[in-house]
């Protein structure tokens, strides 16, 4: 059955006129087109309600409660990776049935969606008192202290493997064509560790860390490259060196070499990888390295210089605000 013909309000107004000038339903049907029955109904309607118009619908009746709804809510509040699935079964038991695409639309009335978790370093009581700490002693520092840091840090660089999460255009049944699949190669195809340095003035060297680093390896990577960076970058009298808590970097070796050569070391909290401006430096190099493809470890290494030469001193500088919205985060989850 097809669904009914809808009526503008003109037109029932109009059917009414007539009515009231005293003409019959046969005689409206004719002069509108319409079923003697629909006549009837929009003047019995009319005489019933004053009005033509369509009275709102209830609708169906919903099925999760209001009750249920604030249990819903209550319960993904206080435990948010609660399923949807786990939510079908509490209203099972109240004898209620839906899909879970209802709980799904009723949750997101209430402003809650499913979101994929983002991750970040387990921290004990310990590892929480540390960037505490780190945000009440740096929180107020100017920017000309910011200014003669030097930030490092190693990461590994896969040859493919920041091909994660790529989308293509592509019609139904068509997943598996050669041009819609992305090619994987087993452990990335290979890598290569790297260790560099940054401050608001740019970018400092860059190494190729060869095999597996330990103390003595990293002291010569310090050796041969800090001095160089501190002056290419013009840092000033001085100067802060940055490192995250890295065993080879505490070791007792290290420590007497950074004695030695007198650097001023930042402290800084055990797992904090997001107040280090240098990771998102990282992270710009690795997605204009892979944009570029390239085909073996040693167009990897070139083709890193060659993008680390490119990153902008502004780019770093922006960066840098970030340190203190991290720090007053910190500041305002533990108050």
């Amino acid at each position: 059955m097809g669904a009914s013909k809808h009526l503008s309000n003109d037109l029932k107004t109009k059917i009414i006129q007539h009515h009231g000038l005293g003409e019959g339903y046969k005689k409206l049907s004719q002069r509108f087109k319409l079923s003697v029955s629909t006549v009837r109904n929009i003047v019995r309607n009319w005489k019933t309600t004053g009005t033509v118009l369509v009275k709102a619908r209830s609708g169906r009746p919903r099925k999760i409660s209001e009750r249920q709804r604030r249990r819903m809510v209550r319960t993904v509040t206080v435990n948010p990776q609660t399923s949807s699935k786990d939510l079908q079964h509490q209203l099972a038991a109240d004898g209620v049935t839906v899909h879970r695409s209802t709980i799904q639309r009723t949750l997101h009335k209430e402003m809650l969606y499913g979101r994929v978790m983002r991750k970040k370093p387990f921290l004990c009581t310990r590892h929480k008192r540390g960037p505490l700490r780190y945000a009440k002693a740096h929180l107020d520092k100017p920017a000309s202290f910011w200014n003669k840091v030097l930030w490092t840090d190693e990461t590994k660089i896969e040859l493919f493997g920041h091909n994660q999460g790529r989308y293509a255009w592509r019609k139904k049944n068509t997943a598996f064509q050669e041009k819609h699949l992305l090619p994987t190669v087993k452990f990335g195809g290979g890598s290569i560790m790297l260790w560099g340095c940054v401050s608001s003035a740019g970018t400092g060297n860059l190494v190729k860390v060869e095999g597996r680093m330990d103390s003595s390896q990293y002291q010569q990577i310090l050796e041969n490259n800090v001095q160089e960076s501190v002056t290419k970058l013009k840092l000033r009298r001085g100067w802060i060196f940055q490192q995250d808590n890295d065993p080879k970097h505490c070791s007792k070796s290290t420590k007497a070499f950074m004695q030695r050569n007198k650097y001023n070391i930042l402290e800084w909290p055990s797992q904090s990888p997001d107040l280090n401006i240098i990771e998102n430096v990282w992270c710009a190099l690795k997605r204009a390295v892979h944009a570029r493809k390239p085909s073996n470890l040693t167009e990897l290494e070139m083709i890193c210089r060659e993008e680390w030469s490119k990153i902008p001193p502004t780019r770093i500088q922006t960066l840098r605000s970030r340190i203190t919205e991290v720090t007053k985060t910190i500041l305002s989850s533990n108050n």
